[in-house]
């Protein structure tokens, strides 16, 4: 959806003010976009979990409790 606003009676200076903005705005957007995968043949979106970047805490496996959990006190 497109919207029309009449910016006919801004300055010049409004207008490149606006323009700056808007700029700033997009370029904030694209930054946190950047983690985030493509639209998928399905349609949805995600976010690439395996990256180191990501900030998700993997649940971990009974494995890696049976292994590492006596060194944070779980017991055997």
């Amino acid at each position: 959806m497109t919207k029309t606003f009449d910016l006919s009676n801004f300055s010049e200076e409004e207008l490149t003010s606006l323009i700056d903005e808007a700029k700033s705005v997009r370029d904030a957007r694209r930054e946190t976009r950047k983690g985030e995968l493509a639209t998928g043949a399905d349609g949805s979106k995600g976010q690439d979990v395996t990256d180191p970047e990501h900030g998700v805490i993997p649940t971990p496996t009974p494995r890696d409790v049976k292994e590492e959990g006596p060194a944070h006190g779980v017991p055997k």
